[in-house]
């Protein structure tokens, strides 16, 4: 904890109510209105905070906080002078702060003290140089473009930068308020500590190695051009972010939706946003006091981070709420634990130093827990599947390019949740212990259920934005309905991201929406192709109610808004309509391929030349007959079929030669909708012996016979025999023995005993398995062949 005294005896003057000397500095909390435009000569004042509904009166008439103290008995408010008449209209006797005191706060800035910081285009040529310097372990990115066209740069550090890879990813970012300096210059030292220690020190070449690292110094380049804690609308845009937004118009700016998108193509882990000043480690929730599920986690890994700097952990809420902003939106949005690091206005080698450490742990720290890869059963791709545990309940999102996931938990057993739309749901018990994280890769087979997959904005509504009387949570509205609602307050909305487009369907409905609770309660349903409209309302709801597109003349779309009725009472316990789940009905009637046929029953050994018979099975989502294809290793069969679905087919196969063979077998249905292979089996042959009957002769008293090994493999014990059929014969009709072996390519003869009679014979020579008969004539002891 940093404290801070002030010496000053004008400065204590004039500070009388402001106790300083037991304060911890604070900032980086505005709730600025989107349509107000904050100028560079906004006033800096002093506020008590004596009476308890003060800071809430001062954060509902959206007044720029910069400091409240830990004990919450005054705050420091950047104000317009119309905001500054208020604040004395309302008797709370704002005191204007000096510029002396202003200046050493940080609050204010002079000419020299900016030179210790980096200017936008210092910023930017820094990280062209890094890029430039290091190409093996970095890229840097276009995230976007300010208001006023400057780039928003985001620098990628991991080993193989142009390759997504399975490896969790970690966000650091800093000035979302342009005149918070420092707060850019630690996520630089960041980079430059990265790169320059790389294949130097193990540990920075393990997480280089091992990670995904975005570092995004300056989130608002005209701020900072500008010395203002806006961007160039003067809008705070740490209050711009759509999970529980403070206005009616989240990601409104260029900026915040930069760093949406850059979120959306990046499932992060954890992030750090900092701020200034103060020495705070600032943890979600920040709208509402209610911990978040993952609060154990949250706190334990808050509390290491400040171990290593003394600053004070809490949060959000419980030091003074906050909405819209960055942190609530990562974990509400994304599922990404993100952090307001609130460090010191000067100084950057000491801050550096205090936080250093800390962010290299919290890096290292997005691998604890569970990991994998999630795929389709089908084809092995990757699916962009959520995966939920039970015990604390908030969605993990594996990348729809990798299919990897990361879920930060603490040592434990729990029971976790594998979704994915057009798949069927897989549920383990999962051991996590310390240390190196449980990995668990799942493959999920294709089942016609299409839900809701992320929350795009959540604006519960919230009488004085107090939200303890709604502890539900946005992203109840995910995935199938379970009985737990997400309720939207009177007048409340939600925009999900459906993943799968909705399509209109010939008289049918389109799209079924899930109103839980024990009340029916009211709503109006919207769609859109994009995430932020144009919205078209598609009917009105009461209770669970399906909606059909055509009858607003809409043939697809993707985003679905759901905004309550505005009846009902605001202060009662869940107000507001009580969203369960929201259902895609028109892609769960698409024709879905079979699932993955079973993985090939039969001998795993035999020998050349032999027929074996392997047997398999698949069930088809819309119950469709299907046909199975083979692959034996040496040749590809045919489609053979149909079978009805679950029955158990059969197919045979002989190899022709030794070997070890790869069999595997798919499954495609009326439509020609195809699975993908199934599980393999490995089948070795060996080398057989092929027994032929070669040249059959007679002569005077007997009759000779070769018996040939043309296969690979030694034949014994080849049991023969030479039988006279028909004539009349007095000696020698049937002769047997054993050959005892037979090599490859050998022919040895066989022959009979004395033989005599007379007539016409048919004569059948049999060695193993193989037969061959002639005809001949007996003339007393002569055996003549007929050609």
């Amino acid at each position: 904890m940093n404290h801070k005294s002030l010496t000053n005896k004008k400065i204590c003057t004039f500070l009388v109510f402001f106790t300083m000397g037991t304060a911890t500095v604070f900032g980086g909390f505005s709730t600025a209105q989107e349509t107000m435009n904050h100028s560079l000569d906004s006033i800096v004042a002093a506020v008590s905070l004596s009476q308890p509904s003060t800071l809430g009166d001062i954060i509902q008439h959206r007044i720029t906080i910069l400091e409240v103290d830990r004990s919450r008995t005054s705050a420091v408010v950047l104000v317009s002078s119309e905001e500054f008449a208020w604040l004395s209209a309302m008797n709370l006797a704002p005191k204007i702060v000096p510029d002396e005191l202003a200046e050493q706060q940080g609050w204010k800035h002079t000419a020299e003290f900016e030179r210790d910081f980096h200017s936008y285009s210092q910023m930017m040529t820094e990280l062209q140089n890094i890029a430039n310097t290091y190409p093996d372990i970095t890229r840097l990115y276009d995230l976007g473009h300010s208001v006023q066209g400057r780039v928003l740069w985001g620098l990628k550090i991991t080993d193989n930068p142009d390759s997504e890879e399975n490896e969790p990813e970690v966000r650091i970012c800093g000035l979302h308020h342009g005149n918070e300096f420092m707060s850019a210059e630690l996520p630089l030292n960041l980079a430059l500590h990265l790169v320059q220690n790389y294949s130097i020190d193990s540990s920075i070449t393990e997480l280089v190695d091992n990670r995904e690292i975005w570092i995004i110094p300056m989130v608002n380049p005209d701020g900072r051009e500008a010395d203002t804690r806006y961007n160039a609308h003067g809008i705070d845009l740490n209050r711009n972010y759509g999970y529980m937004p403070e206005s009616s118009t989240p990601y409104s700016e260029p900026e915040t939706q930069a760093m949406r998108n850059n979120a959306l193509q990046n499932n992060f882990v954890l992030s750090l946003s900092f701020h200034c000043s103060g020495n705070i480690v600032n943890y979600v929730w920040n709208y509402k006091t209610q911990r978040v599920p993952d609060n154990d986690a949250v706190e334990f890994l808050s509390e290491q981070y400040g171990a290593h700097n003394g600053y004070w952990v809490v949060e959000g809420y419980d030091w003074y709420q906050t909405l819209g902003d960055c942190n609530d939106f990562s974990y509400g949005c994304r599922g990404d634990i993100d952090w307001t690091i609130e460090v010191q206005s000067s100084n950057i080698p000491q801050a550096w130093n205090l936080n250093r450490d800390a962010m290299l742990e919290i890096i290292d720290a997005a691998n604890m827990g569970l990991t994998g890869v999630v795929t389709n059963a089908n084809n092995g791709q990757p699916l962009a599947a959520t995966v939920w545990v039970d015990e604390t309940p908030w969605p993990c999102f594996a990348d729809p390019l990798v299919g990897d996931y990361h879920r930060v938990l603490l040592p434990g057993t729990y029971t976790v949740h594998y979704r994915a739309n057009g798949f069927e749901e897989k549920t383990f018990s999962v051991q996590v212990n310390s240390g190196d994280p449980t990995v668990l890769n799942v493959a999920l087979h294709p089942s016609n259920q299409f839900y809701a997959y992320q929350v795009t904005t959540c604006a519960y509504y919230a009488p004085s934005d107090n939200y303890q009387n709604n502890p539900t949570e946005g992203i109840s509205i995910l995935g199938p309905p379970d009985g737990v609602c997400a309720s939207l307050g009177v007048s409340g909305s939600i925009i999900v991201d459906m993943a799968d487009n909705i399509s209109d369907l010939p008289d049918a409905s389109d799209l079924k929406v899930y109103e839980g609770d024990t009340t029916t309660d009211g709503y109006t349903v919207y769609v859109s192709t994009n995430w932020n409209g144009p919205w078209t309302n598609i009917g009105t709801g009461m209770g669970t109610t399906e909606f059909d597109l055509a009858n607003a003349s809409v043939e697809s779309a993707r985003y679905v808004k759901i905004v309550d009725d505005g009846s009902g009472n605001p202060s009662e316990a869940n107000p507001g309509v009580d969203i369960d789940a929201v259902q895609n009905l028109a892609a769960e009637s698409e024709n879905q391929p079979p699932n993955t046929p079973t993985q090939p029953d039969g001998p795993g050994t035999g020998e050349s030349n032999v027929e074996y018979s392997y047997t398999t099975t698949t069930t088809d989502p819309e119950s469709q007959q299907v046909y199975y294809l083979w692959s034996w290793g040496d040749t590809m069969g045919t489609w053979l079929g149909p079978y009805d679905s679950g029955a158990i087919a059969e197919a045979t196969h002989t190899w022709n030669a030794a070997g070890d063979y790869t069999v595997k077998v798919k499954a495609k249905d009326l439509l020609d909708m195809e699975s993908g292979w199934s599980s393999s089996i490995t089948v070795h042959i060996e080398s057989s012996p092929r027994i032929e009957i070669g040249e059959i002769t007679g002569g005077f008293g007997s009759v000779t016979a070769e018996v040939k090994n043309t296969g690979a493999g030694e034949a014994s014990d080849v049991a023969w025999s030479i039988s006279l059929d028909g004539g009349f014969v007095l000696l020698g009709r049937e002769t047997t023995g054993t050959l005892t072996k037979i090599q490859p390519g050998f022919s040895p003869q066989i022959k009979t005993g004395f033989l005599l009679g007379i007539g016409a014979l048919t004569i059948t020579v049999t060695a193993d398995e193989v037969e061959k008969t002639v005809s001949a004539f007996l003339l007393g002891p002569f055996v003549l062949i007929k050609k």
